[in-house]
């Protein structure tokens, strides 16, 4: 029994019986969280219509198949999980389209014209993470005589005319368990079932397990909650992650053939050798790995380039590409571009809300808006403007070639041309059938769309544009206003929003002020520290135990009243001296990244009579993640700052 376990199973600990029952978990939820195994894996079988896919699927071997995927992160890792996967079930030289975004998302005319460009004798197209509302494109490649097997994860209504079609999201199928899976993980799925009726060699089926590692980065880098399976395939990706780090070297590449198994092994390793030169494993892995290195690293090249074959290709890299005296590994290009990307994207992200700023008006004006930028950020920034906000937003991409410095955000919107965009929701409002009832009620306003209940694509006629963003606006109002008449009493706000809030001498005279928390509190002040608090200890502990946190299963969220005048030492670090580190009396670090200017006193300091500086009364709020810091030996707990707002001096 692990610490947590003992801990969890009489509860005794208030912190942890307050998580269990807010998070509704029983032991057996617990010990699940705490061991998840391939057993935990629903019965592939369950999909509807697995069973003619596979089926159709062998009917056509030996025939010449091409796969279509999407061109985000989860369409590389599950294209190339199909090529693989295929490739060890003896389908020959599966060719993987690279697809490029300006040909439009996944299975189209355009990708079937150019599949059979490529690959002329191709008798068999194979989509993954996309496909199931490509009506138009199934229809042409169908004219070709292709035959057309299905596997994504999108939401959709009306089947197309594919030969088989796997969706646990789509069509009807009502006989999954668990919908919430990546599109890697359905054609992983789809797969199984075929080795499981089809493959006999038990080391065909081991080679095939480690499309595993796969299936788990998708399931972070496309934002897949991290419950039920999804937990497996993370923790199990996690583990066979670190078996690449061990020794692996650019010599070991060398060592694997140029089999589609073996040129995966070697772009995992190509990944690995390049975030530990660039001192991004020195603390080890974890799902972080997935979400903030990995996938972001296979998304850039079509967000800043248009398309993603340069990560399609770190996965086909060949033992001759390395005799090239230019050779240039593909994860140090990934790389390099991710870089790029994320300072393009801080420029447009700190431009908007200067426009914003300036401009005035509320967020709620904002909702929609357009930007001068490369297409492929469009997401992020929307992703920006709702995590700032709280607020669904979209994002639409105008040409950013020749357009002057203030003309960067909200430019004029005329002509005949579409507009694409990319749009974000909060977890708590449901995108897809906002837009959905929007498409039923207005026909023809939308071109076309799709994606996800937090996430989706869309585009606009330019000429609609003004009328979309009015409708979107006015809508979305209405709904929240209904939903606040619709509350007996008026919502109480707090400052205080996280679960548990760590009581501090500035929270006893917020109280004392009238200001109330409805989460659990924990004593960290007079002669209970941060480092007599076996309690909280305890909790940490426990929650560390049962990482990974993520979407569907975030970290609890604490909160710490700060004033600024209680704060006896205050660090600065980084190479800028750009973070902060608050040292509370309690024992309690605070550490805000990015947030150096934040704490700071405002100039010129204001002087009492005497000529010495009055006390800075400044107040924060701070919300973050609590956790354990080690030091030369020495532990401490720190909360790291996700959110800090400056209330009324108490």
């Amino acid at each position: 029994m692990t610490t947590a376990e003992q801990l969890m199973a009489p509860a005794q600990n208030p912190i942890i019986r307050s998580f269990l029952n807010r998070r509704e978990l029983t032991g057996r939820d617990v010990t699940y969280l705490l061991h998840p195994n391939e057993n935990h894996q629903h019965d592939p079988f369950l999909l509807k219509g697995v069973g003619r896919w596979i089926d159709c699927l062998h009917s056509v071997k030996g025939l010449p198949v091409a796969i279509i995927p999407d061109y985000d992160a989860d369409g590389v890792l599950s294209g190339t999980l199909a090529r693989v996967g295929l490739s060890l079930f003896g389908f020959g030289d599966v060719y993987l389209y690279p697809p490029k975004t300006h040909d439009g998302y996944g299975l189209s005319k355009k990708s079937v014209d150019n599949v059979l460009s490529a690959r002329p004798d191709t008798r068999v197209i194979v989509t993954t993470d996309n496909g199931s509302n490509a009506h138009d494109g199934i229809r042409y490649a169908k004219e070709k005589g292709l035959t057309v097997l299905v596997t994504d994860h999108h939401l959709a209504d009306a089947a197309p005319c594919a030969d088989a079609i796997v969706n646990p999201n789509g069509h009807g199928d009502n006989t999954y368990p668990f919908t919430h899976i990546s599109g890697t993980a359905v054609i992983y799925k789809a797969l199984a079932a075929y080795a499981h009726k089809y493959i006999v060699d038990p080391h065909i089926r081991r080679d095939f397990r480690s499309l595993v590692l796969l299936v788990g980065i998708s399931t972070i880098s496309d934002v897949m909650p991290l419950i039920n399976e999804n937990r497996y395939y993370v923790t199990e990706s996690v583990k066979m992650l670190q078996h690449f780090i061990h020794g692996y070297s650019e010599e070991h590449a060398l060592l694997y053939d140029d089999t589609p198994l073996h040129q995966y092994y070697r772009g995992i390793g190509l990944l690995v050798t390049t975030l530990n030169q660039n001192e991004k494993l020195k603390y080890g892995i974890d799902s972080d790995t997935f979400g903030f290195l990995i996938g972001p690293m296979l998304n850039s090249p079509r967000r800043m380039m248009g398309n993603s074959e340069l990560a399609f290709r770190l996965f086909q890299t060949k033992r001759s590409d390395f005799s090239d005296v230019q050779y240039v590994r593909p994860s140090d290009e990934l790389y390099a571009v991710n870089e790029q990307r994320k300072a393009y994207v801080q420029s447009l992200t700190s431009r908007l809300f200067t426009h914003i700023k300036e401009e005035g008006g509320g967020p709620l004006d904002y909702m929609v808006f357009n930007a001068r930028m490369k297409e492929g950020v469009a997401g992020l920034l929307s992703g920006n403007f709702t995590q700032k906000f709280g607020l669904p937003s979209i994002a639409f991409g105008m040409d950013p070639e020749g357009a002057p410095r203030k003309d960067i955000i909200n430019a004029d919107v005329t002509g005949t041309y579409s507009l694409t965009g990319s749009a974000r929701s909060p977890e708590t409002f449901d995108l897809h059938g906002f837009l959905s009832a929007i498409d039923a009620d207005y026909p023809g306003l939308i071109a076309k769309w799709g994606g996800h209940a937090q996430a989706a694509g869309i585009t606009v006629l330019a000429e609609n544009y003004e009328r979309f963003k009015e409708v979107f606006t006015n809508r979305y109002v209405a709904i929240m206003s209904e939903r606040m008449a619709d509350q007996e009493e008026p919502a109480v706000t707090s400052p205080f929003d996280g679960e548990y809030v760590l009581t501090t001498e500035a929270y006893d005279r917020l109280v004392q002020a009238g200001v109330t928390h409805e989460g659990e509190r924990v004593p960290l002040h007079g002669h209970t520290s941060v480092f007599t608090n076996k309690t909280l200890w305890e909790a940490v502990r426990f929650f560390e135990e049962l990482e990974p946190f993520g979407h569907g299963f975030p970290k609890p969220v604490f909160n710490v009243a700060i004033a600024m005048r209680d704060v006896p030492r205050i660090f600065h670090m980084g190479a800028e001296k750009q973070h902060a580190k608050l040292m509370l009396t309690n024992g309690l670090s605070v550490i805000h990244w990015q947030g150096a200017e934040l704490f700071k006193r405002p100039e010129p300091v204001e002087m009492d009579k005497a000529g010495n500086p009055v006390p800075d009364n400044r107040v924060f709020i701070v919300t973050g993640e609590l956790g354990i810091n080690e030091y030369a030996g020495n532990e401490s707990l720190q909360l790291i700052a996700t959110d800090v707002c400056e209330i009324d001096a108490v």
